[in-house]
């Protein structure tokens, strides 16, 4: 690497850094909580038990059995202790949890947050690195906001951290064309945890064909086989885990429920159901304008996929439209946020070009990761905001502003990439346009 390029990563190891000692103390001091990676970790150690995961009883025997000196200082409630017995990550997530749940806690756990810490800083620093060549300036600031505000991942664990981080280094691999393998298994861990993360990003590769669709179609195989064999490693212990996982999806996302989009965690939420949710509260009614909402922007993002030629600059302007669509049609949090990482390559093409455009790129994408940060997201949960009883529309936009922006601008972002990725697309014999640095990419497309 170049001394620009080193003093870069020590910048942001530094950001992940700070995070995590932030992060460390605030959970040292936090009570009634119970880590989101003690959580996952209690299901595999129930699996690896031969008990059933997707079981209350099971998770809470398991539960009561362990040595709990490292929650002692949480001291969690029956309520807390009644949350982590809800186990809702599919049965292929177990495959990654299961190796740390064959370790004890005091060692699990801080190879877990390191392991987090360092792939997201890698993943957002290989993202600095291609976005470079437009800007180095724009995604270095906007790489180091983003681990700033991270303690909340690295302490707590939640496994979105390196779900996410995977998904990432998986799409730079790819367009890079490098570390094929890794591309592939790391796309697969990434969708085997939590494919409502990734799974457009996936879908992506997919259309965009050549050695895009192989790398796709390879993590589908992979995916796959290890569908295969944690259905079979569950079913022995849970012939009914379908239900069973149902059931627990439904008892912790209805109405009144820990995650429900109207309660008192609706800070904590950037998908479109909360903002909805303000207006009328009924699940049927806020999950359906949810879906017909970005319905549309799906559409188009798949016939200008499809049907259109782009060069570089356009590529990265439609997986920008993929990063932040994958966020807004169904439950997501700050943590699974940190995908729009995969913004900045195209953010950055165009704050290069200066004018308007470029200031609404800055100003939408800035906005996106801001207001889905840790220390803002922090400011924003105020217990007494949220539950103020509104009655006139004025009120409710108003609440809807100071308490629940993150979706609003989310979906402004993902509306202003597809126009961008739109203008982006040329047909043939206008390969002029490209920019001259795209030979990675050009030739993965011309191999289709």
């Amino acid at each position: 690497m170049t001394k620009r390029a080193t003093a870069i990563l020590l910048m942001f190891i530094l950001s992940s850094g700070i995070a995590l000692f932030w992060g460390l103390v605030q959970a040292s001091s936090a009570r009634d909580v119970i880590f989101d990676y003690r959580v996952m970790d209690l299901g595999a150690r129930c699996l690896l038990r031969h008990g059933d995961l997707y079981s209350q009883t099971d998770m809470m025997r398991v539960y009561d059995s362990e040595d709990r000196d490292h929650l002692r200082a949480q001291q969690p409630t029956s309520g807390a202790r009644y949350l982590a017995a809800i186990q809702v990550y599919p049965p292929t997530a177990e495959l990654v949890f299961a190796p740390f749940a064959l370790l004890p806690w005091r060692i699990a756990y801080p190879f877990w947050i390191a392991l987090t810490l360092s792939s997201l800083t890698l993943a957002v620093f290989l993202i600095w690195q291609t976005a470079q060549q437009y800007d180095s300036d724009l995604p270095f600031y906007l790489g180091c906001i983003v681990l700033a505000n991270s303690g909340i991942i690295f302490s707590g664990g939640n496994p979105a951290g390196l779900v996410v981080s995977l998904c990432i280094i998986s799409v730079w691999c790819v367009f890079q064309e490098r570390f094929a393998a890794v591309a592939v298994v790391c796309m697969a861990l990434s969708l085997a945890v939590k494919p409502h993360d990734g799974g457009v990003i996936w879908l992506y590769l997919l259309l965009l064909g050549g050695r895009f669709r192989r790398r796709a179609l390879q993590c589908l195989a992979l995916c796959f086989a290890l569908g295969i064999a944690a259905s079979l490693w569950v079913w022995q212990v849970s012939p009914h885990w379908i239900t069973e996982l149902r059931s627990n999806i439904a008892t912790i996302s209805t109405a009144g429920s820990y995650n429900d989009p109207a309660g008192s965690v609706t800070a904590l939420m950037v998908n479109l159901q909360p903002a909805i949710a303000l207006f009328r509260n009924d699940p049927q009614f806020y999950n359906a304008l949810s879906y017909l909402i970005c319905a549309p922007i799906l559409i188009c993002w798949l016939v200008l996929t499809l049907r259109g030629q782009h060069a570089e600059e356009g590529i990265w302007l439609g997986l920008a439209v993929c990063a932040v669509l994958s966020l807004l049609p169904v439950y997501h949090r700050p943590y699974d946020a940190k995908i729009l990482v995969l913004t900045f390559p195209a953010c950055a093409a165009l704050w290069a070009r200066r004018g308007p455009i470029a200031w609404t790129a800055i100003c939408l994408t800035s906005a996106s990761v801001l207001l889905t940060s840790d220390l803002p997201v922090a400011a924003l949960s105020n217990p007494n905001l949220l539950h103020l009883a509104v009655v006139a529309l004025g009120h409710r936009l108003g609440l809807l502003l100071i308490t629940r922006p993150a979706s609003l601008v989310l979906l402004a972002t993902s509306f202003f990439y597809l126009w961008a990725y739109s203008r982006s697309s040329v047909m043939k014999g206008a390969s002029a346009a490209r920019p001259p640095e795209t030979s990675n990419v050009q030739s993965a497309l011309s191999a289709g």
